[in-house]
């Protein structure tokens, strides 16, 4: 393993080799040296090796760097480091504010719940009523989205709520707070009501011995309540197949702004990339748009943490982040400092018995972590820091 590049400079050999080749050659070797390391550090159940002609296109199409663009403008496991500044700051008021909403989806008392989707899926719309404990203060009631654990699958809950602390620690801004409650079988029935689609669900529930049923509860987007809790500007963008990631994956392989380039969609967009990636989340299907506040959320997070990846299932999300030219200067900085025991208080607070992912999923998000660092690395000796890290 060679050491780790200091001061956005590469290690000497690397250095001396770069001057050599210079232009589109070196170039082509930072992606491709970029793109096998990321994918050999990926655990042998999700090796598949990646095309040479793949590493061919993505070489010729990388963009030469430019000059520097102008920088736009539980609780947390892992903390802004001291001297942060404003950004620090910002993180820890978001963080105080996510635990907030977190502790309003366990605790606050729930009035109704609708039948929402196909019936298979269980899944409810619920109007929880906030504040409804404050001293003189009324209830504000709002919707959040709410899936009682079922036989089938009883832990299924546990994987969105680990994505939602993943980005949590890492200071994303993409994923709306999500939450695990246990719920009595009986208020469950009586919220429900007389609806007959939704009272045949009763029956398919995982209630535990003491009567109670677990419960993932999703705020609608991602912050504190407020507009876009109740945005009518939003829209769902098919990860697979959509003209807006396209512009994203252009606007992204830019070294300086583009030409309409939306900064606070950019950086959604990276991150969606990278919590994506280190979820070994493969099976993304969509991504939300709110055009209204220019951003993007990740409202079905269900295929995070899969039990096994398989072969190339992660080759999109990688290939779009080796062809990225600028990140958020703040991911860089939260993966540098969210090692393995940031990983293990975020993702197994309680051990065992409380655990969000099994241990092997600790060891494999260590792995892509230290790979996207790696990467970013290697941008940041090819165009330098300031360029690189400008979102």
């Amino acid at each position: 393993m060679t050491r780790r590049a200091r001061g956005g400079r590469a290690p000497g050999p690397a250095r001396g080799l770069l001057r050599r080749l210079g232009g589109a050659a070196s170039r082509g070797l930072l992606v491709a040296g970029a793109m096998i390391a990321a994918s050999c550090a990926r655990p042998s159940s999700e090796r598949s090796g990646v095309a040479a002609g793949a590493l061919a296109a993505l070489a010729e199409n990388e963009v030469a760097p430019g000059a520097p663009a102008a920088r736009s403008s539980g609780e947390p496991p892992a903390p802004p480091a001291p001297g942060a500044g404003a950004t620090g700051d910002a993180q820890l008021a978001r963080a105080a504010g996510d635990a907030h909403v977190a502790r309003a989806l366990q605790r606050s008392p729930l009035r109704a719940l609708r039948l929402t989707g196909k019936l298979a899926d269980g899944r409810f719309e619920a109007i929880l009523a906030l504040g409804a404990g404050a001293e003189g203060a009324a209830p504000r009631e709002v919707k959040v989205k709410l899936a009682p654990a079922q036989k089938k699958a009883p832990l299924a809950f546990r994987r969105p709520v680990a994505f939602y602390r993943l980005a949590r620690a890492l200071g994303a801004h993409v994923v709306p707070v999500a939450a695990a409650r246990r719920i009595g079988i009986g208020e469950l029935a009586a919220l429900i009501g007389r609806e007959p689609d939704a009272r045949k669900l009763l029956r398919r529930f995982a209630v535990m011995n003491d009567g109670t049923v677990d419960a993932l509860l999703l705020a609608p987007a991602p912050g504190p309540p407020g507009p876009r809790w109740a945005s009518s500007r939003r829209r769902s963008v098919p990860f697979d197949d959509a003209p807006e990631l396209d512009v994203w994956a252009r606007w992204a392989r830019s070294p300086s702004p583009a030409r309409g380039e939306r900064t606070s969609i950019l950086r959604d967009y990276l991150e969606v990339l990278a919590l994506d990636y280190l979820a070994g989340n493969g099976l993304r299907k969509e991504i939300v748009l709110d055009v209204g506040a220019g951003a993007l959320s990740l409202e079905a997070n269900a295929s995070a943490f899969p039990p096994h990846v398989k072969a190339r299932e992660l080759d999109r999300q990688l290939e779009r982040l080796v062809e990225a030219a600028r990140f958020p200067r703040a991911l860089r900085d939260a993966l540098a400092r969210f090692g393995p025991e940031e990983a293990a208080a975020a993702l197994r607070p309680g051990g065992f018995e409380d655990e969000l992912v099994p241990p092997r999923a600790l060891v494999e998000l260590e792995e892509r972590r230290q790979a996207l660092l790696s990467l970013i690395e290697v941008k940041i000796a090819h165009g330098g820091e300031d360029a690189v890290l400008s979102l």
